[in-house]
């Protein structure tokens, strides 16, 4: 699931911030307003996933990284985390994509959820990111 969002203005504000604070400050800054922009995400995730929930264990186990540099760029990953016996993550795809069972296609109730999810949140995300950084040049 590789998607791209853009929101205009991002750059400027960064050069901006870039003039005004130390390099260590503004990555700080960075990846302050990459921990906003990933919870709210990860809620989006959350309340994506609820829709099919049983136990609840898969809407528990949702959660964000911290930021990091990968390919020359700050991310932050949404996804699951569990090392016991609930690893919902290895269950995850068969709800986003459905199956095939002896020649026959399951559908779930979860089917497409998740981009569906990340389509509509991943604008508000970088809207909040990019109000983040505007806060400290104003």
């Amino acid at each position: 699931m590789t998607a791209e969002v853009n929101i205009t203005g991002v750059e400027e504000t960064l050069a901006k911030l870039e003039q005004k604070f130390s390099k260590r400050k503004l990555t700080m800054i960075e990846n302050q307003a990459l921990t906003v922009a990933g919870r709210y995400m990860a809620v989006t995730v959350k309340k994506a996933v609820q829709s099919y929930a049983d136990t609840g264990a898969t809407v528990r186990e949702v959660t964000d990284t911290k930021p990091r540099v990968m390919g020359g760029e700050r991310i932050l990953k949404v996804g699951w985390e569990g090392d016991g016996s609930k690893q919902r993550w290895r269950l995850v795809h068969l709800n986003e994509f459905g199956y095939t069972r002896f020649g026959r296609t399951y559908a779930p109730r979860g089917l497409g959820k998740i981009q569906g999810a990340y389509n509509a949140g991943s604008v508000g995300a970088m809207a909040l990111q990019a109000k983040q950084l505007r806060k400290l040049v104003d």
